[in-house]
């Protein structure tokens, strides 16, 4: 079923055909790569070129097709929903989210002309690191360290969780520089795969989310460029401005798997016979069903709302954005627990989507904030507060 409450643009509809055709190319592997943990990534990311869909947002002078967030999360959603799977939204995050629009949102000229037209063709891949052994939501806290030393930048430290690591070629990292310490020491900067002292370790299988792997970086006496450099000192608050991408992404992500797991449940309730009659038949069904699509529709307006209202079309706001990641992750939970019970026995079994839809939005709910970060986020936002969490 599709929704006629947003009249879409001929471009926006294109985009979004397209993304569905993507997911449904994978469709057909998506319980094997759940499975086994291992995705076709580069095949995946050759599709993303050939159906233009890679680089969704970075400017046309750079080979990107020059869009903004709603057309990167009309594309997320009906991937996800086609595929049935959370991969294939991952595949476009690499090339559009959280890594490529720090490199777009910095001063970086340099670094534009050298990641950003690769990135758009699909020669490149990138991941943000953020998240270390000891810091999680207390991102201010990071210790990785960043020292000028002569003619390079000199990285020490580790992360953890890092989507797409060891897959991905580049890696946005979040550092602290020159030991300065607090919300003021933080930037970024560009970690490329192969470069002396940066490794990788494997990372924790996942519940859900399954597919790219989640590993650790580990740097010691990592020498990179000083053009590498995106954000200096006192760039905190605007590199959390591409967290509001991510944001939109995990929204859209959980939308597209909603709708995923509510169309594999109609089609079976449709087609299953208990009792002498279809099972849609019952009140018990039609409820479920009903409530599903009214949860399914309240996120879509939030996640279209967050998109439309981003900042030069490419960065959500970040108290739209807040509240449709924790609504959208709440109810693909919920939905998807609800087309598991239509499936009954079978919505246990592991290869039918709803399983696997569920399983993937339980990660969505810690991923690109926890639940309890976002809603601080949001009444800090409402109320012109801030929460101060240290003691």
């Amino acid at each position: 079923m599709e929704t006629a409450a947003f009249d879409l643009s001929p471009e926006q509809a294109d985009i979004q055909t397209r993304a569905r055709a993507f997911g449904e190319k994978w469709a057909p592997l998506a319980t094997r790569i759940d499975r086994e943990d291992a995705a076709p990534i580069a095949d995946m990311v050759r599709d993303t070129v050939d159906m233009g869909l890679a680089g969704i947002t970075i400017p046309t002078e750079y080979g990107g097709k020059g869009l903004s967030a709603i057309e990167f999360a009309l594309a997320v959603e009906a991937a996800c929903r086609a595929m049935g799977s959370w991969i294939a939204g991952d595949i476009l995050f690499a090339t559009t989210c959280t890594g490529p629009s720090v490199i777009m949102m910095s001063d970086n000229t340099a670094a534009h002309a050298k990641y950003l037209p690769r990135i758009a063709a699909g020669e490149l891949t990138a991941s943000i690191a953020l998240t270390e052994p000891a810091y999680g939501s207390a991102v201010t806290d990071i210790e990785t360290a960043a020292t000028v030393d002569g003619d390079a930048i000199v990285l020490n430290g580790s992360k953890r969780f890092i989507t797409g690591a060891p897959d991905n070629d580049l890696y946005i990292t979040f550092v602290r520089l020159n030991g300065t310490p607090g919300m003021k020491g933080i930037g970024a900067v560009v970690a490329e795969k192969g470069t002396p002292g940066f490794t990788f370790a494997d990372g924790p299988e996942y519940l859900g989310s399954r597919g790219s792997k989640h590993g650790d970086l580990h740097f010691t006496d990592c020498r990179i460029p000083p053009e590498n450099l995106l954000m200096g000192e006192g760039s905190f608050p605007t590199l959390m401005q591409a967290f509001n991408m991510e944001r939109l992404y995990i929204a859209a992500l959980c939308l597209g798997l909603a709708e995923g797991a509510f169309d594999e449940a109609v089609a079976y309730s449709n087609n299953r016979t208990q009792f002498g009659r279809p099972v849609n038949e019952f009140q018990a069904i039609y409820h479920l069903v009903a409530e599903m699509w009214t949860q399914i529709e309240s996120v879509r307006y939030l996640t279209y709302k967050a998109a439309l209202t981003a900042e030069r079309g490419k960065f959500p706001q970040p108290l739209d954005v807040s509240v449709a990641k924790l609504h959208a992750a709440d109810m693909g939970r919920d939905v998807c627990w609800k087309a598991m019970q239509i499936l009954g026995g079978n919505g246990l079994v592991t290869g039918f989507p709803p399983e696997r839809c569920f399983r993937d939005v339980i990660v969505s709910s810690i991923a690109g904030g926890t639940m309890q970060v976002l809603k601080n986020t949001i009444a800090a936002q409402i109320l012109d507060k801030k929460l101060d969490q240290r003691r």
